[in-house]
């Protein structure tokens, strides 16, 4: 591109080309030349390396670039106008109707703005003459060069965002869930599906779907009105979702025993065990409603043999009769309780493959906790994973996309089975939070996908009458003392325990690397914690450990676990910043693991005695054998006895060996840890005395060549 001359006066040349300066003919300094363009040669310009250059490119270069701002600003003010000008209209033009001059407005300015900047993008991009060359902004900054192609979000932005994912007050917004259905499958059945791109299409079949496309229908009539299968409406196929085959079923499994093959324990050994899970597990995890499954399971003792079984509800049976097997004391060590009943409850889920009901969700979760109370937490943390995509599958974690009752359409009955989803979803919510936290591994939920209402702290029996009544749960008196508050103040640790462990994941450890990046960590971190003490303020009286007296509960188990865990859970979150030695909360962050790990110690005195085989027991242990080795490697070892507080957790964890295997590895960790420390200070000591004596040895020759039949020491130091 040929430069243009200004106001009659061609510029300045200060560098002729190389064929120019070769011929020695005037160059007029274009990129090409015109004496170049037009014999279609190579026009070339060298580099100079004279001082008077850098100044004559320098004024240059300033001069191209004032002309491109002021091209810039003219630009600017004509898209200024022109937004000036929509914003004016809206007001007067905006429609009910989709098709408003507004939205037709809007996009005639988006193209002329468009047009308008296109200029500058294409003069940007053109090629110029070397006179009016610079390196743009991008290139002359070395943090672009180095930057992968995917920008870095702000880190003030991520901050705010890691803060807010979690809303501990869970306030419920129906605008969330905008963007999420309830589908039915092969099966008939109800299914999830999300994302604005899913829901054109939902609300497409909808459309057709409906008699009258022009209205909003009521989702659950679109939902009732496609679970009937494949059918005809005013002589056209019914509308199916694409993403199921209506009628399509899987087939059953070969060489999986069916149902009837199964036999059932005794009546009165499961009325034994049904018994042990509901007065021990159940208000502790409440993935079941009492009411339904006691119904469900006194009409399985009574069907006659030729009758079907039900295999969803019949894999949930045995799955609560492997968990409450561990409640009863075995002397065999060296096999699993309830095994057989564990294997009988996977056979029965491998033989629903395919299918998506809240039974198999139950199922996976009561699997996922007999895991733990046997210590095979890596099964657990894969069991509690699956019954997490179980639950979402369903829908469970967007409260408003509960399906309506396939039995009844009565409001108490939907009423009742949005609070039972509830539960349910929290219950593997706080499984996956669990197991991953004491494994150190990615957890299956995510908050940001979540918009749960948390459940109502009220008992089965009380939740089942209140549905039944005309006012609902709408009138129903908040309890001062409810067999769910221990679980609700759990649900919210269980939130706050999650950001901890976001906040060790490998991207954001790596950002310790960097002043800014440490500074972004150490800040998300105060948050954190000051969200642990705004939680424990919170705390309803019959949950604070010292409010409670020892009589067995569901309140009381739950105050010795949340206390546990929240020790735990702070010294998880300083053992973070355990080697940073700037400052933290005004306290040295290994000050505040030590005092975490005593806390964690003295709280789970009564671990042993209120807090059965679960993943509950498994994390209490892990955390006891954190908080004694952090107590051992963290502080200055006493020459004279070990840490009372070592002990302790020593004399904890050996009563916890008979509930779970995992305490007897973690109390001989902890035991020979403390003997190698005490024989390396004993060591370095004999050392030292050794050195000592050599040196005194060396220095003073003649004090060990005294006779034995010398006066002695003490008379030898007197005559000094």
């Amino acid at each position: 591109m040929s430069k243009e001359p200004g106001d009659g006066i061609a510029p300045r040349v200060w560098q002729a080309c190389v064929t120019c300066r070769r011929k020695k003919i005037k160059c007029d300094g274009n990129n090409p030349c015109h004496n170049c363009d037009s014999r279609h040669l190579t026009c070339e310009y060298p580099g100079s390396n004279d001082n008077a250059s850098s100044s004559r490119s320098y004024a240059t270069l300033f001069e191209a670039r004032f002309q491109q701002l002021d091209t810039l600003c003219q630009r600017l003010e004509a898209v200024t106008s022109q937004l000036t000008h929509a914003i004016e209209k809206l007001p007067s033009e905006v429609q009910l109707s989709p098709r408003g001059s507004a939205a037709t407005e809007l996009e005639h300015v988006s193209q002329h703005l468009q047009s308008l900047l296109d200029p500058i993008d294409s003069g940007a991009g053109s090629g110029a003459s070397h006179t009016e060359f610079a390196p743009s902004e991008q290139e002359r900054d070395p943090d672009y060069r180095n930057a992968s192609h995917h920008p870095s979000p702000d880190p003030e932005i991520e901050v705010d965002l890691s803060d807010e994912s979690v809303d501990l007050t869970l306030r419920h917004d129906s605008n969330l869930e905008t963007f999420g259905s309830l589908v039915p499958d092969s099966y008939g059945k109800l299914r999830f599906i999300g994302g604005a791109s899913n829901q054109l299409l939902v609300k497409s079949i909808q459309s057709l779907a409906t008699d009258n496309p022009q209205k909003d229908s009521d989702p659950d009539t679109f939902v009732t009105s496609m679970r009937h299968g494949p059918g005809q409406r005013d002589g056209n196929p019914s509308v199916e979702v694409p993403l199921f085959i209506q009628g399509l079923k899987w087939r059953e499994l070969p060489y999986l025993p069916k149902p009837e093959d199964l036999n059932l324990p005794p009546r009165y050994i499961a009325d034994m065990l049904i018994g042990l899970y509901f007065d021990q597990l159940h208000y502790t995890f409440p993935v079941l409603f009492k009411p339904h499954f006691m119904d469900r399971y006194t009409r399985l003792y009574v069907t006659q043999k030729q009758t079907p079984r039900d295999r969803e509800f019949l894999s949930v049976f045995f799955a609560v009769c492997a968990c409450a097997s561990g409640l009863i004391a075995s002397g065999n060590q060296s096999a699993f309780p309830g095994l057989e009943f564990y294997e009988k409850a996977l056979l029965l889920h491998f033989s629903t493959i395919g299918q998506a009901s809240v039974e198999r969700t139950q199922c996976l979760a009561l699997v996922s906790m007999c895991c733990s109370g046997w210590n095979t937490l890596s099964s657990s943390w894969h069991f509690a994973g699956q019954a997490v995509r179980a639950a979402q599958d369903l829908g469970m974690h967007l409260s408003n996309l509960t399906a309506p009752s396939q039995t009844s359409r009565d409001p108490g009955a939907s009423l009742l089975e949005a609070e039972v989803s509830r539960r349910v979803w929290w219950s593997v919510y706080c499984l996956d939070r669990v197991t991953s936290v004491c494994l150190g591994r990615p957890m299956a939920a995510n908050d940001g996908d979540c918009s749960c209402a948390l459940p109502r702290s009220t008992s089965d029996e009380e939740l089942e009458a209140t549905c039944t009544r005309p006012e609902g749960l709408d009138e129903q008196p908040v309890s001062s003392k409810s067999p769910l508050s221990g679980f609700l103040a759990f649900i919210q640790l269980c939130q706050i325990s999650s950001r901890i462990q976001d906040l060790q994941a490998p991207a954001r450890i790596a950002n310790l690397g960097s002043p800014q990046g440490r500074r972004r960590m150490v800040k998300l971190t105060k948050h954190i914690e000051k969200s642990l003490d705004e939680w424990l303020d919170g705390l309803p009286d019959e949950i604070r450990f010292s409010a409670n007296t020892l009589n067995r509960g569901p309140a009381l188990t739950m105050s010795i676990l949340i206390f546990v865990i929240h020790a735990g859970s702070l010294l998880n979150l300083y053992r973070t910043f355990s080697n940073d030695k700037q400052p933290f909360s005004e306290l040295d962050p290994a000050k505040n693991c030590i005092s975490a790990a005593r806390s964690c110690i003295n709280a789970a005195e009564l671990v042993r005695d209120f807090v059965p085989p679960s993943h509950y027991l498994a994390l209490s242990v892990h955390c006891l054998t954190i908080s004694g080795l952090a107590l051992l490697w963290m502080q200055d070892p006493s020459p004279e006895k070990p840490d009372p507080d070592v002990e302790k957790c020593v004399r904890f964890l050996h009563d916890l060996e008979g509930a779970c295997s995992g305490a007897s590895k973690g109390r001989a960790i902890i035991e020979q840890t403390l003997g190698n420390m005490t024989r390396n200070r004993q060591g370095s000591s004999l050392d030292l005395d050794l050195q000592f004596s050599a040196m005194l040895h060396s220095q003073m020759p003649d004090l060990f060549s005294l006779e034995s039949s010398m006066t002695g020491g003490a008379n030898f130091w007197g005559t000094l």
